[in-house]
């Protein structure tokens, strides 16, 4: 199921400003010429054709989906020797927008990457996720919010990890705090991978999130015990500074830019009966993708699941907060209400508050 769950985290971009954006390959040998050979071509439409037709989510209509391959297939006709690059990907994009993903799939070009790759300099620069103590009514809030972590795959989980446990040691006061929120409002999208392993302790056995196929069969994702497994496997010995709220009430905050990793990481905390939300509607990228390398050297991303929990309806779109924040209403005024709903629920704070008078 892992290598499943891998290609699943969301795809890396900031989708809040309505496009993909790509960067160029620096590490490519050659940047891929303008055209393609024929039989070049007929491998990437066949392939695409077959992730589509066997992986991907249905069409929004089929009699629409019909007309984009036709369109597709017709980059053919004449029989060139030579079939222009920027044409055919745009003939793929048309047909992957017929699909029901809310436009979550699209093709990188050749020579291209979803973000710039990163240097062995970059990562070691990679920002730690923050924590905050927040005073409440009814004690001490330790916020976290983890940065997005755009690209890397799995390379940049190690160097994550690392700044999330070296933060948490360098912060002996967050031991003081007696309730927990997570704020997901820096999530707009990227690897989910880094923060998922690094919050493994806030998830328990019966975690309802899942998958669900184009048919409608549901897949948990979550397994608390392979995510204590990476971490273990990418941070060897380190005390997890979650562990103390791997139970009781779970504050949760959402902004609107939270997209696609952000989204999976949020149904997968929704997942625990004992999560509550606030603020924002996500922004409505709450599909999961596979990447599939073309023979061209494009990539196809490719939506193959939406989210769910348990046997309940299927997320379309943004996924509203249960407590909703004002509209246009700064996050910090989320984190603030969070904050003190979690503290007041916190057995934790409850046991440190001083005896009635």
């Amino acid at each position: 199921m892992i290598r499943k769950v891998l290609i699943a985290a969301g795809c890396a971009a900031s989708f809040t400003a309505g496009a993909v954006a790509y960067a160029e390959d620096k590490e490519a040998v050659d940047k891929p010429a303008d055209t393609m050979p024929a039989a070049l071509a007929h491998q990437v439409v066949d392939k695409t054709v077959e992730l589509v037709e066997s992986r991907g989510l249905y069409p929004r209509q089929q009699s629409e989906y019909a007309q984009a391959k036709a369109e597709l297939l017709a980059a053919f006709d004449g029989q060139p020797a030579e079939i222009v690059r920027k044409d055919l990907y745009g003939r793929i994009g048309k047909l992957l927008g017929t699909l029901d993903t809310n436009r979550h799939s699209f093709i990188i070009p050749a020579g291209q990457s979803l973000h710039a790759p990163r240097s062995a300099g970059a990562l070691a620069d990679l920002p730690p996720p923050t924590f905050k103590l927040l005073t409440t009514r009814q004690g001490t809030v330790l916020r976290w919010t983890p940065p997005a972590m755009v690209g890397g795959g799995m390379g940049v989980m190690a160097p994550y990890l690392k700044r999330f446990y070296d933060e948490a040691a360098a912060r002996p006061d967050i031991a003081g705090a007696c309730a927990l929120v997570v704020d997901l409002s820096e999530q707009t999208g990227g690897n989910a991978w880094p923060p998922f392993v690094a919050m493994y302790p806030l998830f328990g056995a019966a975690n309802t999130a899942k998958w669900v196929d184009r048919d409608g069969k549901r897949t948990s994702f979550v397994s608390p015990a392979r995510l204590q497994e990476m971490d273990r496997q990418y941070a060897p010995e380190r005390v997890n500074p979650l562990a103390r709220f791997g139970s009781g009430p779970l504050a949760v905050v959402v902004g609107k830019r939270a997209a696609s990793a952000g989204e999976m990481l949020l149904v997968a905390l929704l997942g625990e009966e004992r999560v509550q939300t606030f603020g924002s509607t996500s922004f409505g990228k709450s599909t999961a993708n596979g990447s599939y390398p073309l023979a061209d050297g494009s990539m196809l991303v490719l939506t193959t699941s939406r989210y769910a929990l348990g046997d309940g309806p299927v997320y379309q779109g943004g996924i509203p907060a249960m407590h909703p924040a004002a509209q246009d209403a700064p996050v910090e005024d989320a984190v603030k209400t969070a904050a003190e709903w979690a503290a007041a629920n916190s057995p934790q704070c409850a046991a440190k508050a001083p005896p009635a008078a």
